[in-house]
């Protein structure tokens, strides 16, 4: 087989829809995209798909796609890169998937060279499910899990509502920006966290997946003190993309109103299920929380790390 490698275009919007939903169906990750949002992808502020994105084709055939991002600051002194791809199930064990990661670590050095000159270069990218065959390719380079993020999903059908009042409030597009500001606050003591820029927060929070009505917030005054933020990634899926609270006002059960509020406003929506994610080094114990109000795990997603030394895609 002959490969055409290049990076991919708006033209091949559809074709990427397909792979991922494909390969996120067979590799049982959850994975899920529409051409919509994955056009708005293409739009992201310091993304550009043509030097950012790394695909193969067999003919008109889509057979291994990924991508690589740089964050604009600095996380823990180092500079931090995610490199996605995923190769076609179909063809795999060929030497395609080790050929995309060597792309994409290329231009990720590249990445960070242009924004953070001279810093160490931290590459961050999904492991999958365990003992999958992308896990043993980036143990094969060098790369090590660094952490692990659950996904835990309730079935609205099924839910039961533990009932209680609530001051939560469905999310005014007024408020974002104070949105933004209480994520930051409230992340800021996590790991691997970057604060999130106006820019980025902006495109994001026009994105044709996000549902203000299923998202929840606790506003006193005009602050946002705690915030429950969805998405409908998949047609009958809640996707509770963010919940926090700020640090001032943590103990005092916020969390809690806003995911119990998103739940039932996905309900009413005709949502079959709710789902989030929890990282599994949190320091706020927020699984228990999820767990309380009807959350269960589903799956267990891996993400690995590798340093790189300034300049290069050695190990440091």
């Amino acid at each position: 087989m002959t490969l055409t490698w290049r990076t991919v275009s708006r033209d091949d919007v559809p074709a990427v829809v397909a792979f991922t939903n494909l390969v996120g169906e067979r590799d049982g990750t959850g994975a899920v995209t529409t051409q919509e949002s994955t056009a708005e992808m293409f739009q992201a502020p310091h993304f550009d798909p043509s030097t950012d994105t790394v695909s193969a084709w067999d003919g008109a055939d889509l057979v291994a796609l990924g991508s690589t991002f740089c964050r604009d600051t600095l996380v823990d002194g180092r500079a931090m890169a995610s490199v996605d791809g995923a190769v076609h199930p179909d063809h795999r064990e060929q030497g395609i998937g080790s050929e995309l990661l060597t792309r994409l670590e290329a231009r990720a050095a590249e990445l960070a060279g242009e924004r953070h000159p001279g810093e160490q270069l931290r590459l961050r990218t999904s492991g999958g499910l365990p003992d999958s065959s992308g896990q043993r390719l980036l143990e094969d380079r060098g790369y090590a899990p660094d952490n692990y993020f659950i996904t835990m999903q309730v079935p609205l059908a099924d839910w039961v509502d533990p009932g209680g009042e609530s001051v939560a409030v469905g999310l005014d597009r007024a408020l974002q920006e104070e949105v933004r500001d209480a994520h930051n606050d409230a992340f800021r003591d996590h790991r691997n966290f970057s604060p999130i820029s106006a820019e980025m927060w902006e495109h994001w929070g026009k994105s044709s997946t996000m549902r203000p009505e299923q998202s929840r917030l606790v506003v006193e005054g005009e602050r946002v003190l705690a915030y429950a933020v969805a998405a409908e990634n998949e047609p009958g899926v809640s996707h509770v993309e963010l919940v926090g609270t700020r640090r001032e006002a943590r103990g005092r059960g916020l969390a809690r109103q806003v995911l119990l509020g998103s739940l039932r406003a996905a309900r009413e929506a005709g949502c079959r299920i709710s789902e989030l994610e929890v990282d599994s080094t949190s320091p706020t114990g927020a699984d228990r929380l999820y767990v309380a109000v009807g959350y269960e795990p589903v799956r267990v997603i891996s993400r690995y790390v590798r340093d790189v030394a300034p300049g290069g895609p050695h190990l440091s």
